[in-house]
């Protein structure tokens, strides 16, 4: 027989299905069945409402669309599910997050487009640099073949100058010349690989925008978390430290870009370090699992030193019994 069947055999059928409703509403605060009675209605006796807050009384939602539109667009900048901000989100590019992808995927694209021509004027945009073909400055600056062959001086700015530089300054230079022509046609042979490659051009452009987009949110949420590099405090031993206590709760975060990812890309494995942060890592999702399934580790690295430090030497903290029979009060 169940507590309703019995109730209703002592008070009436309708305060019996009363007292059920009211029984079965409690349960749902959590905690209420470890909750004296008397102790339960002084808590409910003292609880506030939101009378005189009309606003917040008229509410039909916990938190209205607007607010919650609020912190969405101020907060959930993030790649993460909801907008959740990452650690790739902030630092990612130094793990090969985005990019890694957009080179491996820009050479399987180059692989089927015919860039020699535009090779070979960076090569001569190189050389030239280099100073390969002669002085940058004031020439001649000769380029033997290809686009823009030719010689190129640069021009004395003030032939006589008073007083004398210690150098000649030349404007143009002989490399500003070169380069010009050079750029020149770089863009030429770009536009004609567009108009051969369109499909091939289209899927460049989207890749390294995507590299650009991440590289400016980097920058965007650093500044938010007050990252600044030219601030940092090379091998500050707390934060070592911290880092490597941190690892094994760390290890447990395994959502795509998240710290186990990052740091996993971070790690060198052709060393000790290396292998042993993947290790830690690793030992973190361990304890979870097993303390899910109720089994628990216990390390059979000893706590104490061993041998143990020496003992200090300190002021006795007990009595002896003569002086403790000298100080009972007679």
């Amino acid at each position: 027989m169940i507590t309703l069947d019995r109730l209703q055999q002592i008070i009436p059928a309708d305060q019996a299905l009363a007292n059920k409703a009211l029984s079965v509403a409690l349960q749902q605060i959590n905690g209420i069945s470890n909750t004296p009675l008397p102790f339960f209605a002084k808590t409910v006796s003292e609880l506030e409402t939101t009378q005189n807050l009309p606003l917040i009384t008229a509410l039909t939602t916990a938190v209205p669309p607007a607010v919650a539109n609020y912190y969405t667009s101020t907060l959930a900048v993030g790649s993460g599910a909801n907008g959740d901000v990452q650690i790739t989100d902030i630092i990612g590019l130094a793990a090969g997050w985005v990019a890694t992808d957009a080179f491996t995927q820009t050479v399987s694209i180059f692989s089927k487009m015919n860039l020699s021509a535009l090779t070979a004027i960076y090569n001569t945009m190189y050389h030239a640099l280099n100073g390969d073909y002669g002085p940058t400055d004031s020439g001649p600056l000769t380029i033997p073949s290809g686009p823009c062959a030719g010689t190129y001086n640069g021009t004395l700015e003030d032939p006589q100058p008073d007083p004398p530089p210690p150098t000649p300054v030349y404007n143009p230079t002989a490399i500003d010349l070169a380069m010009a022509c050079l750029i020149g046609s770089a863009q030429t042979e770009i536009a004609n690989l567009e108009s051969s490659y369109p499909t091939e051009t289209a899927e460049l452009n989207t890749i390294w925008s995507n590299m650009a987009q991440q590289v400016v949110q980097e920058n965007t949420l650093q500044l938010i978390v007050k990252l600044d590099y030219a601030n940092l405090t090379a091998n500050d031993r707390s934060s070592v430290y911290g880092f490597i206590f941190n690892l094994p709760s760390y290890g447990s975060q395994t959502e795509q870009g998240g710290v186990a990812w990052f740091l996993e890309n971070m790690a060198n494995l052709s060393n000790l370090g290396g292998e042993a942060v993947i290790a830690c890592l690793r030992e973190g999702k361990n304890q979870l699992a097993l303390g899910t399934s109720g089994i628990y580790t216990n390390s059979n690295i000893p706590a104490d030193p061993n041998p143990p430090p020496p003992s200090a030497n300190l002021i006795p903290s007990t009595y002896s019994s003569a002086e403790a029979q000298n100080l009972i009060v007679k």
